[in-house]
């Protein structure tokens, strides 16, 4: 006889059993349902929601007179969602021949085991019309704007002011220049959207649950003149051809302002292709490179002695040829046509002759503290502030810090050498000179357009008294001087009046040496070649900085030009002096900037 397997008890714990069971489920569902709620919604719209940024617009950059410099398309980027594609290879090889990519490489990016990847950014309108025409399941497109910059440079190859105004890269951020240095206020902010889709990708109509606007840039309106711009950059470039040079610089600002109007530097770049560009090129020179800067410093040395009473314009110092300080011979630069030097010289026969022995009598005559600080007042070893990325501060030792050797620094720093500075702080300490004794802060940004339309000028620092006016025209006239009686009258300009200063300086550079490294086993001497840094045969700067018209300074310009190629003692192509002469007649003429003088006048201060 069989036992009875439907026992009571065993029912009973059945029952218990299934009795827990649903009470824990029933707790469970009211636990999501009350306590849970809020949590468990949005995850679930989490999940099935598509967030997609709208971008902003990029303001526009505009040259002083409204010239479109940069502005921004729209084009189409085409994307994939792999896991959403059905066959990698046949996908792959359509893209290919539209897209001009490898198939190979699509088809690693399709197969990828990420939810979303680029396929290729920025394509043509009829590229996105190919893409789209293929209907193909897991690619798609999106809008993003392209950078342009429609002004060709003058050289082949290059865009207007393209180390000025910087480009912005694929990623849509700017770099280098204005782009860089203002990308939050042309950037703007993007918007956002969210939405919600079906399980297959499907966006479901009318369920959009979150939306903010983007926030366009605003535009920029730069003090650079398209037209100044241009003849800059044409006279720059022709001298940096014909001296073979490694680089060439140069730069024009309103003296009163410190607006900078052109500036300009070959080798240069096409900004509407700078993934195709050197990156060194990037860089500004006459903001980021500094440099010994020479016999240009001699004005800052006299306006600081003369401003102090230190030394007056009819004071007269004893050029004998060589000045000894220490173990340290100083010379002039034609020490070979006057070895003896040139006797008695004035304050303006320093400037005319461009005298290194006059300049460091000068120097150390107001004393090696006091020029230290008054060269430090003129801006040199600080950023002038100017609004372009990487400005460089340069370098003035204290002649009494560790780093230096007392006279001897504060000698060779009259003069121009043991010190270096960018061509944009010189530019401005010049400007000192012609605008009465206050140093103003070079800008190349005007002001911006908000999206209203509102037009906003930048407000820049107050001009910073550094010297009484009557010094600054004293030494006005002394730099006229310079060139109308002087070394440096290839500068001349008929009709006008320039007062300005050429300047020499040899470069260093690294050199193979041999040095002692103790003895061999025999006792013999030995040595090892190390890298050290000395000044290089040959390698130059060699510069021009002018004010025109000096008796009603407007302009200051600058051209500099770096390792031209040389021969004899340091005969080059073109001289700067000479591309300044050549370019200002036409520069002056189309800022109507009238003559002062009749066109065979020759003052004398």
């Amino acid at each position: 006889m069989l036992a009875r397997t439907d026992s009571r008890a065993r029912a009973l714990v059945l029952l218990l059993v299934m009795t827990i069971v649903a009470g824990g489920i029933s707790t469970r569902l009211v636990w999501w349902h009350v306590f849970e709620r809020d949590r468990l919604v949005t995850m679930a719209l989490d999940q099935l929601a598509q967030n997609q940024q709208i971008p902003a617009e990029r303001g526009e950059i505009r040259d002083a007179n409204g010239v479109l410099l940069a502005t921004s398309v729209e084009l189409q980027s085409v994307f994939a969602t792999p896991p959403s594609i059905r066959d990698p290879g046949l996908a792959a090889a359509l893209l290919a021949q539209v897209l001009d990519l490898p198939a190979a490489e699509l088809r690693t990016r399709l197969e990828s085991k990420q939810p979303w990847v680029w396929l290729k950014r920025r394509v043509s309108l009829k590229t996105a019309e190919t893409v789209r025409a293929l209907d193909l399941r897991g690619v798609g497109m999106l809008p993003e704007t392209q950078r342009v910059y429609p002004v060709t440079g003058a050289g082949d190859g290059t865009t207007i002011a393209a180390q000025v105004i910087g480009y912005v890269n694929v990623d849509g951020h700017g770099q280098y220049g204005v782009e860089g240095a203002e990308d939050a206020m042309l950037a703007g902010s993007p918007g956002s959207v969210t939405a919600q889709e079906d399980v297959v990708g499907r966006r479901i109509a009318d369920s959009v649950y979150q939306l903010s606007d983007p926030v366009n840039g605003s535009d920029l309106k730069l003090t650079i003149d398209a037209g100044v711009q241009h003849l800059l950059e044409k006279q720059i470039l022709e001298t940096f051809t014909r001296n073979h040079a490694v680089g060439a610089t140069g730069l024009v600002m309103n003296v009163r302002t410190g607006a900078i109007v052109g500036m300009a530097s070959f080798p240069s770049f096409d900004a509407n292709a700078y993934q195709a560009t050197d990156p060194e090129r990037f860089t500004n020179p006459a903001v980021s490179r500094q440099y010994e800067p020479g016999s240009v410093m001699k004005a800052f040395t006299i306006s600081a002695a003369i401003d102090a009473g230190a030394v007056k314009t009819s004071d007269t110092f004893v050029d004998e040829g060589t000045l000894q300080i220490g173990n340290v011979t100083i010379r002039n630069a034609d020490r070979f046509n006057f070895p003896y030097g040139h006797g008695a010289l004035t304050p303006g026969d320093v400037l005319k002759l461009s005298n290194n022995i006059g300049a460091a009598k000068i120097g150390l005559q107001l004393g090696r503290t006091k020029l230290y600080d008054a060269f430090r007042r003129f801006g040199f070893g600080a950023p002038t502030g100017v609004d372009i990325v990487g400005e460089a501060s340069g370098v003035v030792w204290n002649p009494d810090g560790p780093n230096a050797s007392g006279d001897l620094t504060a000698a060779q720093n009259a003069f121009g050498q043991g010190l270096s500075v960018t061509a944009v702080q010189l530019a401005a300490g010049y400007a000192a000179i012609a605008n009465g004794g206050t140093l103003v802060t070079p800008h190349v940004v005007a002001g911006w357009t908000d999206r209203a339309g509102a037009y906003h000028a930048v407000e820049q620092p107050a001009a910073e008294r550094i010297m009484r006016e009557s010094t600054a025209h004293t030494v006005l006239n002394l730099l006229t001087g310079a060139i109308d009686d002087g070394i440096a009258k290839g500068a001349s300009i008929p009709g006008y009046s320039i007062a300005g200063k050429t300047g020499t300086a040899e470069i260093a550079g690294p050199v193979d040496v041999k040095v002692p490294n103790g003895v061999d086993a025999n006792g013999h001497p030995k040595t090892k070649v190390e890298q050290r840094w000395r000044y290089i045969e040959g390698w130059i700067d060699s510069s021009f900085i002018g004010i025109s018209p000096a008796s009603d300074p407007q302009l200051v310009t600058l051209i500099l030009i770096h390792r031209p190629r040389t021969w004899g003692r340091y005969v080059m192509a073109q001289r700067p002096e000479e591309v300044y002469a050549a370019m200002m007649p036409q520069l002056l003429d189309y800022l109507a900037i009238p003559p002062d003088r009749p066109a065979n006048a020759v003052a004398r201060p």
